[in-house]
């Protein structure tokens, strides 16, 4: 079930404030750096090293492992690695506490690391694949109580299976920099936020690489 997608289009900007373009979300809330500029279809979120977009926490964001969530969205990473983990997204447990699930870009590749907060403490999970400077690819993670699953493009990169529950990350999410570390250099596009675990073929279809 699809909660909350945002298209950063025009269309949907008001001021410093991206509106959701399906689902009872709340708005995104662009820092004074972030913006929003022509992207491959359409608009798009651009961030720098300490530009960050926020999207407060509300009832139909809070993550849980026990139905599954799903998040996906495209994004175009316009700089090499920089020596420093990078953040594309995070949200934690609650306002202002642990990261109850992130993703950063490796300080010196073009790997991902995800991370979930569970029962024991972090739980983390590395990509295989690897995002291409300047040009557009699809993530998504994906979580049930199975496990932990990101898929690069469309495809499944890893998986992993968790010993310990989840801790619900109920938090705001927040796309770019954290508050202690710097975010990526790049765009954003196409967020979308399910209240289930999507399987393969339906992300294939949100990557464009078969039937949505």
């Amino acid at each position: 079930m699809l909660v909350a997608h945002w298209t950063f289009d025009v269309a949907t900007v008001e001021g410093r404030r991206v509106h959701v373009a399906d689902g009872a979300a709340p708005d995104a809330e662009l820092d004074e750096v972030a913006e929003i500029v022509p992207g491959r279809d359409g608009e798009a979120l651009s961030l720098g090293t300490h530009a960050r977009a926020v999207i407060p926490a509300a009832p139909q964001l809070v993550f849980s492992q026990l139905f599954g969530f799903t998040v996906a969205f495209s994004v175009n990473v316009t700089e090499e690695p920089t020596g420093e983990w990078r953040s594309l997204l995070y949200k934690p447990v609650g306002e202002n506490d642990a990261r109850g699930l992130g993703l950063w870009l490796y300080p010196d590749d073009m790997r991902l690391r995800l991370q979930l907060f569970t029962a024991k403490g972090p739980d983390y999970m590395d990509s295989h694949g690897r995002l291409t400077v300047g040009e557009w690819g699809h993530v998504a993670f994906v979580v049930n109580a199975q496990g932990m699953f990101l898929y690069l493009n469309g495809e499944q990169d890893v998986a992993e299976s968790l010993d310990e529950p989840v801790v619900t990350p109920a938090g705001p999410i927040l796309l770019g920099s954290e508050q202690t570390k710097p975010g990526f250099g790049g765009l954003i596009d196409d967020l979308r936020v399910y209240a289930s675990a999507l399987d393969a073929e339906a992300l294939r279809g949100l990557a464009g690489r078969g039937p949505s």
